[in-house]
């Protein structure tokens, strides 16, 4: 019988630090220029095969989007310390509890902003001085964001969860599974 070759955990606390923190930090740093490829991309298909106001129409909104990606991965990030510092304490009921409690407020609060969002999606793009010529379509773009926002949050959130329990390949496989 031949031997199973056993993949071996990255240990922070006794493994060497630079290359334990590099094995850990690669998979996030890999994701983020996984998603910054997948929005260049996006955008030169949007520019090319749709057209320049469907393009001018993404980066209408590209503000708006900024501020609930920037809720999403706060809260994530916040919840992360709470998680990780049960786990360091090795209170596995508080940590599963923070963590429960991190996954249902923030699709709570993904699907709250999403709804107001697309109640007042022409609002909040009349507010911003969007350009006639692309308003009608920013709204589209906006609407079908404010849709997918629980999604996005769930995603953040459950990426700095794993993350926190020092696990950083799950939430790569994720984002590559939902690109």
């Amino acid at each position: 019988m031949g031997m199973k070759k056993q993949r071996k955990e990255i240990n922070m606390i006794t493994d060497h630090p630079g290359r334990s923190l590099l094995l850990f930090a690669l998979p996030m740093i890999l994701g983020n220029l996984f998603q910054q490829f997948y929005n260049i991309i996006d955008s030169v298909v949007v520019g090319r095969f749709v057209g320049e106001e469907a393009l001018a129409s993404v980066g209408a909104s590209f503000s708006i989007t900024n501020v609930f990606i920037a809720i999403a991965v706060g809260g994530g990030i916040g919840s992360s310390v709470v998680v990780s510092q049960f786990l360091g304490a090795k209170q596995t009921g508080n940590m599963k509890t923070a963590i429960s409690t991190t996954l249902i407020n923030f699709l709570t609060i993904g699907v709250i902003l999403g709804g107001l969002g697309l109640a007042f999606n022409d609002r909040i793009l009349l507010l911003m001085n969007t350009p006639s010529n692309v308003f009608e379509q920013a709204a589209v773009y906006l609407s079908i964001y404010f849709i997918g926002l629980p999604f996005l949050f769930m995603y953040n959130v459950q990426a700095a969860v794993f993350q926190s329990l020092g696990d950083s390949k799950t939430p790569l496989y994720l984002l590559l599974l939902r690109c």
